[in-house]
């Protein structure tokens, strides 16, 4: 009687232990990745003072718009946390949470916020920058 419940007990771990499924990611998940893949190359751009990299990744409306706004700086750490994304047809709306450090000439500054980046196309590019634009301080 045991042998047949020890042989019963492992005929059903064998028969549970089939292959599962993987789940293919939705295409909002995917457009969400991108879209701070994008938003995530022009942060570390900026740190870098790479506006070629910022060109890359903006329409030429937002790469004037980010490149008037910066102000002059010796070493910054901007750090985003996405927090929202919007998907409405061709463009999407991501709002992320930004906590900056900015040094310049001896002085340190911080500054925090929420901003909200409009990006379209293909490939996403950042078409504006809606509010609490993080590449304008330090004031």
């Amino acid at each position: 009687m045991r042998k047949i419940l020890v042989l019963f007990l492992v005929l059903l771990l064998f028969a549970c232990g089939g292959k599962k499924q993987v789940k293919q990611p939705s295409s909002e998940y995917l457009y969400t990745t991108e879209a701070f893949k994008v938003i995530d190359e022009i942060r570390l751009s900026y740190q870098n003072k790479d506006n070629a990299g910022i060109r890359k990744n903006c329409s030429e409306a937002a790469y004037r718009e980010i490149i008037a706004s910066i102000k002059p700086f010796d070493k910054v750490e901007l750090e985003f946390i996405p927090v929202l994304v919007e998907i409405e047809g061709d463009s999407i709306r991501l709002y992320v949470s930004w906590n900056g450090k900015w040094s310049y000439l001896g002085r340190d500054m911080e500054e925090r916020g929420l901003g909200s980046f409009l990006l379209k196309g293909n490939p996403l590019k950042v078409e504006r920058i809606l509010r609490g634009n993080p590449f304008r301080y330090p004031d």
